[in-house]
């Protein structure tokens, strides 16, 4: 119970259904500022978490997920910008930390399930389960794909047919206190919004000057630190002759490489941690699927061939645009909602 809408509604729900419910809160980081309507993990949020919970009629708890939150999400966070990707800590936390440390925590209070208020839908099958899309704006299965069969098996997402409005009506109706509270948006750990500072805080040297090149090795001008680009960024770049789009990030040698926009076109893409839900779908060879290569994209249809090694290929039936190494693509049926895996693009 994060002290937002989602939560407490979710566990509404489950105590409505008859489950018996924990409530626990989850003090990922220590703020440095006061909390503000997009933050998590301040004074407040606890508090409206606790105040949900006793409206609920539920235990609630707030435990100490520091070292485990730093260990697993910040420290790859900051890692991933530093060899000049792009990553996506909301995925590292649902695996390591809620699926991860917070499961742990669970199987020693001998809960079967923990349940979060993301949006997104699992069927449990006789062959194991299967994790689907909401058909809301706000559908999150993408931050959930790289969840192992394992782990979703025991995950309960009670919003999974909601959209907002219905979560918020039914918090008007459990007469919760967070019923219009406005919705965290940022990273729950970059306070004011700004990631750079977190990584200037804790990798100074992130932010060493280099050169800017074009594809050609020509020098065009010079950046501030590779960490304040990613691929298909546009602001803060020199003019260059129509080169004017990140490219690639070569960390290497600390160099940003721009381009024309038709250079950010992809026609494929290679990525590793490869994750299957549904394994069985990709025992022949080469497997159609649509591909989100970030959040709130368009899938798009391409064919996957797995690799040796934990590895993905995918070959687009369009060019994509601006693929960035770092990101999660997720794996959709071709013609379903259904989440069949998803791997951490490389190149």
């Amino acid at each position: 119970m994060s002290g937002g809408v989602d939560s407490a509604v979710a566990a509404g729900l489950l105590a409505e259904n008859g489950y018996d419910v924990v409530g626990i809160t989850m003090k990922m980081y220590a703020p440095s500022r006061p909390s503000h309507a997009k933050s998590c993990c301040g004074i407040d949020d606890f508090d409206d978490a606790r105040a949900s919970a006793a409206i609920l009629g539920i235990p609630h708890y707030v435990l100490d997920f520091e070292q485990a939150f730093a260990r697993s999400v910040v420290r790859r966070f900051v890692d991933e910008y530093a060899a000049g990707r792009t990553p996506n800590p909301c995925v590292s936390c649902n695996n390591f930390v809620k699926l991860g440390t917070l499961a742990q925590y669970a199987d020693r209070l001998g809960a079967r399930y923990v349940a979060t208020g993301h949006y997104a839908r699992i069927e449990r099958r006789q062959d194991g389960p299967h994790l689907f899309r909401n058909e809301c704006a706000k559908d999150q299965a993408y931050a959930l794909a790289q969840l192992a069969p394992a782990q979703l098996e025991r995950l309960l997402l009670p919003l999974g047919e909601l959209d907002k409005a219905a979560t918020r009506a039914h918090a008007r109706r459990l007469g919760l206190p967070v019923h219009d509270k406005a919705e965290s948006q940022d990273i729950c750990f970059v306070e004011g919004g700004d990631y750079r500072t977190v990584l200037a805080r804790l990798r100074p040297a992130i932010n060493a000057p280099g050169a800017v090149t074009t594809a050609d090795g020509r020098r065009v001008g010079e950046h501030g630190g590779i960490a304040n680009y990613t691929v298909g960024q546009r602001a803060g770049l020199p003019a260059a002759d129509g080169a004017r789009y990140v490219t690639r990030i070569d960390a290497a040698t600390n160099t940003i490489v721009v381009g024309r926009e038709d250079e950010l076109l992809s026609d494929g893409l290679e990525a590793g941690e490869l994750n299957l839900i549904r394994a069985e779908r990709f025992s022949s060879g080469e497997t159609p699927v649509r591909a989100m290569v970030r959040y709130r994209a368009t899938p798009a249809r391409a064919v996957a061939t797995v690799l040796a090694g934990g590895r993905l290929r995918l070959r687009f039936e369009k060019p994509q645009r601006a693929i960035a190494p770092g990101q999660l693509v997720a794996l959709l049926d071709p013609d379903t909602e259904e989440v069949l895996g998803a791997a951490t693009i490389e190149r």
